[in-house]
């Protein structure tokens, strides 16, 4: 079903505006950054595969192509080529990038590319079970924070790994690219973050670090923090630096090591995780609706 069909058969979902209003919005933020934090944490393996913009939307962009592929239809043939294709509309990666990222996808046992039946020169892109768990966790992760705003009913097969649905939601995702896409062309100030290895995973960390006073100067060592998530010290102290340019954060010139988190990068991330939020709601409600 296309996507303008899709939002016509569909009653109101929840906004970015009613998220961020929400009386309990600080805690759904707590959520999501525990669940993150317990997913990618000390996972060094997982940071270097997935946690930069780029190989995290071909990841995903893999998972729904495989769920509304069918071998009677051509169009949907989960193909690098097919993948290539889908992911222009992101810009955060070349082709041979993308070419790159399957190639470590099959060597780390997340993906396979069997050849399909009626002509076996043509590979199908294919998740196996390493990869369709790590998706289940990723789902559960980002829906974590809806669940706390929203228990009643919840979304309780997310929660509970339901195999179909996550199916169902995918199917749904994958006729909706483009507003993903627009969703992260209007959050630049996280985008930043994302495209830079483990980037978005170190403010995530440093607003843990925060905790209720997210504006507080905070000590930090930059070579634990970037242990912590498979980057060097230099990396993280690059990338706080480049935050420190654009006003986004002030840090110490002293011997300790300190960093603040100012007012316009908390209010981003805020803005950023609702409206990924709203995103998530909507996908939701489709996938049940189909």
């Amino acid at each position: 079903m296309p996507p303008d069909d899709l939002l016509a058969n569909l009653s109101s979902h929840r906004s970015r505006e009613e998220i961020l209003a929400h009386p309990r919005f600080a805690e759904a933020r707590v959520a999501l950054i525990d669940a993150m934090l317990a997913l990618y944490e000390h996972e060094p393996f997982l940071n270097r595969l997935l946690l930069e913009a780029g190989r995290n939307v071909v990841f995903t962009v893999i998972m729904c192509l495989h769920a509304r592929y069918r071998e009677d239809d051509p169009a949907t043939w989960p193909t690098l080529r097919l993948l290539t294709q889908e992911m222009a509309g992101f810009g955060l990666a070349s082709p041979r990038r993308i070419a790159d990222l399957v190639s470590r996808l099959v060597k780390t046992g997340y993906l396979e590319q069997r050849p399909l039946a009626r002509d076996r020169r043509i590979r199908i892109l294919t998740p196996t079970e390493t990869m369709i768990e790590q998706d289940l966790d990723w789902l559960v992760s980002h829906y974590a924070p809806l669940q706390v705003l929203y228990p009643d009913p919840g979304y309780v097969p997310i929660m509970r790994r339901d195999r179909k649905f996550q199916q169902k939601h995918r199917l749904v995702a994958a006729s909706l690219f483009p507003f993903a896409a627009q969703l992260l062309a209007r959050n630049p100030t996280m985008v930043q973050f994302m495209v830079r290895e483990a980037g978005m995973m170190i403010v995530i960390k440093l607003l843990q670090l925060g905790g209720p006073d997210v504006g507080a100067a905070l000590e930090i060592s930059y070579a634990d923090v970037g242990a912590r998530f498979g980057v060097s010290r230099t990396q993280v102290r690059n990338l706080l630096e480049e935050a420190e340019q654009g006003g986004l954060v002030r840090l110490s010139r002293g011997k300790a090591q300190s960093v603040q988190l100012l007012p316009p990068l908390v209010e981003a991330f805020d803005r950023f995780i609702a409206d990924t939020m709203a995103g998530h709601d909507l996908v939701y409600r489709l996938a049940q609706a189909q």
